[in-house]
């Protein structure tokens, strides 16, 4: 294979020669117009023959000079590569047909992801400026010159009439093999087509050191099988690598040989940042690897394989432009996206002690900016806090649907999302950009409402649930439940102001006229809860106020363990029994209409235990005092058994790493 170097000094050769024909050739022609030319107008002419033979003699010597020019066969740097593809302009070429047939959106759930159509919404002039969307903040990174900020609101934004929506926004994949047995497919595919170049972009986290080596063992037979159909010969299919993280860098240049390939694969450099900007690299393989599109008309396709969702968000349209110029799918295999939130937990076994630890990620959410309400369930049981979806992260899957590529969902056995893709596929996101998004929430009143709410939840962070056991005593129990009321009043007015972005009435018939499931679910999670937590708050306060009426000597003689516990007895009148059937309505109607779905999942949470309050009460005697000889002394010296076992404990610990 000609280094890139050798073929552009070539490529200049050819230019030059093909200047200077037609500059001999109009020198020629001039000189017979002129022979023939009126004298006045021959002496006119006579002057430009001279600048022409010029040229020509300027284009030969320019011809001359590159073939005597020596080619370095050094390979040039990664970087050096992108700064100079950066100045040319990418050349539109004929889009071969599509090799996936896209099904029209509907309500019904399909068998896969990949038969669901991306949905985009057209973009709308705002009526009003509405200052609540706050899509997925970017990290700080080097802005580009044409990227417009997610977490922007913008006027009045134009789009193209059509859109190409050519890719599937997900499919399940149980297995690494499957993953890399579905893109085999699309590879033969293309190769029938014509040459191909696959990029293989690996992410460089330490969780994924084993799941690498697997991709590499699948893709040793993989390669193998695709030799066997005879739809590769000589250089039809090269494959290059490149890892990201932090940063990024190309591993193996495109070549034939599979060896190199499988070893760079095998052997990503761990990236311990804990950093993941893929679009970023996407975006500089585009520029790196343009030649071969260009010039060779050979088919791009990218291959993902990430376990989180992108850290450098704010080049994600720079990718998804670019990606769509060139005709380059991207594939992604890569996790279940955070139920409508960014942050969550991945499973890590630690190698040396062989221990699973829950450590934070961000992975998601699985729309274009957080959707779900910061409230903590009350009472025992699960929060949800880290619930997977089973839909793909937004960004990741936009690209991929963009592109014409598909996203993969493959995840480990711990932390496999419980919710099935044939489900999920009604309830997928509309995977445009965050400008369209923005308008079709400006659009709807109810949307609106929805995340004004999750804003006010998220922007007033709430101080969690307040106590549920007491053990007080005749000098502090007022002041115990005092700090309890507090906690609620707090909490309220967060609730109070998410409320209102619901007005007094609701939206029935606003929800009546949304045909997205996802939002009409979305809705009745949120009013439901939002309900359910206002009630709480009022028949604590109330509950905490009946307590407080306890005398000291009451509390130290007969009355010293309080437990609250949920009751259906309402103790705070009407109006709060009607909010309480309210959200008994709503949460009740998201669990019927939503079977299957983290919508189900978390309004059955909050319909676990009833909104009112009982104080369990009962009486311990405190202990009596030990005699003062067997109190332990502060300053005892350690025994060698007690010097052992704290010795035990410090080697237990390890270092958990940044996924």
């Amino acid at each position: 294979m000609f280094s890139w170097r050798r073929r552009n000094a070539a490529d200049a050769s050819t230019a030059a020669f093909a200047d200077a024909v037609p500059a001999v050739v109009d020198a020629a022609r001039g000189l017979a117009v002129a022979r023939q030319a009126e004298p006045s107008d021959r002496e006119f002419l006579l002057l430009f023959i001279p600048a022409l033979l010029a040229s020509a003699v300027l284009h030969i010597l320019l011809l001359v000079l590159f073939a005597l020019v020596p080619v370095s066969q050094g390979r040039q740097s990664f970087v050096r590569e992108i700064h100079s593809s950066l100045a040319e302009e990418l050349e539109p070429i004929e889009p071969p047909k599509p090799l996936v047939t896209v099904a029209a959106a509907a309500d019904e759930p399909q068998e896969n992801l990949t038969s669901a159509e991306a949905l985009s919404i057209a973009a709308a002039q705002a009526d009003e400026d509405v200052p609540l969307l706050d899509p997925i903040e970017p990290t700080q990174v080097e802005p580009a010159p044409t990227e417009v900020a997610l977490d922007s609101v913008i006027e009045g934004f134009k789009m193209d009439e059509v859109l190409v929506n050519a890719g599937g926004a997900g499919e399940e994949i149980a297995t690494v093999d499957g993953a890399v047995d579905r893109i085999t497919h699309e590879i033969a595919a293309n190769l029938e087509l014509g040459n191909v170049l696959v990029v293989w972009l690996m992410d460089a986290s330490i969780s994924l050191h084993e799941e690498r080596g697997e991709v590499a063992d699948r893709l040793e037979r993989i390669y193998a099988e695709i030799e066997e159909l005879e739809v590769a010969q000589g250089d039809a299919l090269l494959t290059s690598v490149v890892r990201f993280g932090q940063d990024h860098e190309e591993m193996v240049r495109p070549t034939v040989d599979g060896d190199a390939i499988l070893e760079a694969i095998r052997n990503v450099p761990a990236d311990e940042s804990g950093v993941e900007n893929v679009f970023s690299a996407i975006v500089d393989s585009v520029n790196l690897y343009k030649p071969y599109r260009t010039r060779d008309r050979r088919k791009l396709m990218f291959v993902v394989w990430t376990d989180e969702s992108g850290d450098d968000l704010a080049r994600l349209e720079d990718a998804v432009n670019l990606c769509r110029k060139g005709t380059i799918p991207v594939f992604v295999v890569g996790p279940s996206a955070m139920f409508g939130q960014v942050e969550g937990t991945q499973a890590y076994r630690h190698p040396d002690d062989g221990v699973v630890y829950q450590l934070p990620v961000n992975r998601g959410p699985d729309s274009a900016r957080a959707e779900r309400l910061r409230i903590a369930y009350w009472f025992g049981g699960a929060q949800h806090e880290s619930l997977h979806s089973g839909l793909g992260p937004y960004a990741l899957t936009r690209l991929a649907s963009a592109s014409g590529g598909a996203y993969f969902v493959n995840e480990s056995a711990l932390d496999r999302s419980p919710f099935r893709l044939t489900t999920m596929a009604r309830y997928m996101p509309e995977y445009g950009s965050a400008a369209q998004y923005t308008s079709a929430v400006r659009q709807s009143a109810l949307r609106q409402a929805v995340l004004r709410a999750v804003d006010a939840t998220r922007d007033r962070e709430l101080k969690g649930t307040p106590r549920q056991e007491f053990a007080p005593t005749g000098e502090t129990f007022q002041q115990e439940l005092r700090e309890a009321q507090e906690t609620v009043a707090y909490n309220k007015l967060s609730i109070e102001a998410a409320l209102a972005a619901f007005g007094s009435k609701g939206m029935e018939k606003e929800y009546r006229a949304e045909k997205s499931p996802r939002w009409r679910a979305w809705y009745d999670l949120t009013l439901g809860r939002l309900l359910a937590m206002q009630v709480r708050c009022d028949e604590y306060n109330v509950t905490c106020a009946e307590m407080k009426a306890k005398g000291a000597e009451f509390v130290d003689k007969k009355s010293n363990r309080w437990r609250f516990e949920p009751d259906a007895k309402l103790r705070t009148g009407t109006a709060t029994e009607r909010q309480a059937a309210e959200a008994t309505r709503l949460l009740k109607r998201c669990v019927e209409e939503n079977a299957g779905t983290p919508w189900e999942l978390l309004a059955q949470r909050e319909l676990e235990h009833p909104f009112g309050f009982v104080v369990r009460e009962a009486y311990v005697a405190p202990p009596k005092p030990p005699p003062m000889a067997d109190q332990p002394s502060a300053n005892r010296p350690l025994g060698r058994r007690e010097e052992q076992m704290r010795e035990l404990d410090r080697k237990k610990e390890v270092k958990l790493p940044k996924l």
